[in-house]
């Protein structure tokens, strides 16, 4: 007969509480009723999200495409979404930083700044973030300036003589106000192959810079401003083709070639590189006052995109369309008022409004 003994140890597991703005409210994740897919700024490091466009791969049921051009990249949630190729569309999936609203995806392929967390919310949210979120919602969420002096420096390199520049500073001016500063910059040669003159292009030249002061005058009161910028400078984007369908006859008769039907052959013939050139800018001012029981946000945005793009769109070496030249601008101006409770035990509220001016001049 054989006695064994064996010592039983009980471990306590402790959920990480997860603070999400879901509702324009703070709540954990778990008090959200609605669909959220919460990516912290951990997940964000380790996965190697560089901007919206990667966020796909941690995301369930996010797609994000990229067409013809930089600028023309279209968000889908759970399969819908609309607005890239056309810039007098607004796009159904909403895009957020910091809660300003971005009317045009060009405004929001950027690299990242600081961030705290990104929230993808799922299905129609019209009734808290307006009419132009109904497949969704992407709410991008940066960290304040920390309570202490610091700062961060990163440099990446990778293939395809991937270079990227990261940094950041933060800390306080006085006992009431902090700034922060950040800016980076991601560069890379092109893996498309354009068969016609030799050259590459679908490669990175993309830089930003944001800055920010975040101000508490009292308990009740803080301010926070933030202006940032970015610009891409890109030769973007290589097309497969997927079917040789009736019209690659008609471009062999004319002169042209194409790779036939093979997605991933990385190369092409264009008579021209694209190019692609997007500014973009901002300014913002977050106002929110404590009123015990209940909360008034106030929430004035300022912002300005360009975008100067020209491709063959034809996709062959055959001279049969031509040029496709395009120059856009586009001024948003906005202001968000609401007035929120903070939590009670029997009954939530809200009262808003939402004003939005937006001039596009495309040619």
């Amino acid at each position: 007969l054989t006695l064994t003994s064996a010592n039983v140890f009980a471990q306590d597991f402790v959920l990480e509480e997860i603070l999400v703005t879901a509702t324009k409210r703070q709540q954990t994740l778990q008090e959200t009723p609605m669909a959220v897919s919460v990516t912290s700024a951990d997940t964000i490091e380790k996965a190697q999200i560089l901007d919206i466009i990667d966020l796909q791969t941690v995301v369930p049921s996010l797609r994000v495409t990229q067409l013809q051009t930089s600028g023309n990249t279209n968000f889908l949630i759970r399969g819908f979404g609309n607005g890239a190729n056309n810039p007098g569309i607004e796009p159904s999936v909403g895009v957020f930083i910091d809660g300003v609203y971005r009317s045009r995806s060009a405004a929001a392929i950027g690299d990242l700044p600081n961030l705290q967390r990104i929230e993808v919310l799922r299905g129609p949210q019209s009734t808290l973030f307006g009419k132009n979120a109904s497949a969704g919602v992407i709410s991008v969420v940066t960290a304040l300036p920390g309570e202490d002096f610091g700062g961060s420096a990163k440099v990446t390199f990778g293939n395809y003589g991937q270079t990227i520049v990261k940094g950041e500073i933060s800390g306080p001016v006085t006992d009431s106000l902090g700034f922060g500063l950040s800016a980076s910059s991601n560069k890379s040669d092109g893996y498309f192959d354009n068969l016609s003159n030799g050259s590459e292009f679908n490669g990175r030249d993309r830089f930003g810079v944001r800055g920010q002061l975040y101000s508490t005058p009292s308990d009740r009161l803080s301010l926070r401003l933030i202006l940032d910028y970015d610009e891409l400078d890109e030769a973007c984007c290589g097309v497969g083709n997927i079917i040789n369908g009736a019209t690659a006859g008609a471009v062999a008769g004319v002169g042209g070639s194409l790779v036939p039907e093979n997605t991933f052959s990385r190369s092409g013939f264009v008579n021209f590189n694209p190019s692609n050139k997007v500014k973009n800018s901002g300014t913002s001012l977050q106002v929110d006052y404590d009123l015990e029981n209940s909360l008034i946000t106030s929430i004035t945005s300022i912002r300005n995109v360009t975008r100067i793009e020209d491709a063959d769109v034809d996709f062959t070496s055959a001279d049969i369309i031509g040029t496709n030249f395009s120059d856009t601008d586009i001024d948003t101006f906005t202001q968000e008022l609401r007035w929120s409770s903070v939590g009670g035990e029997k009954m939530d509220w809200m009262i808003g409004a939402f004003f939005f001016d937006e001039g596009v001049t495309y040619d």
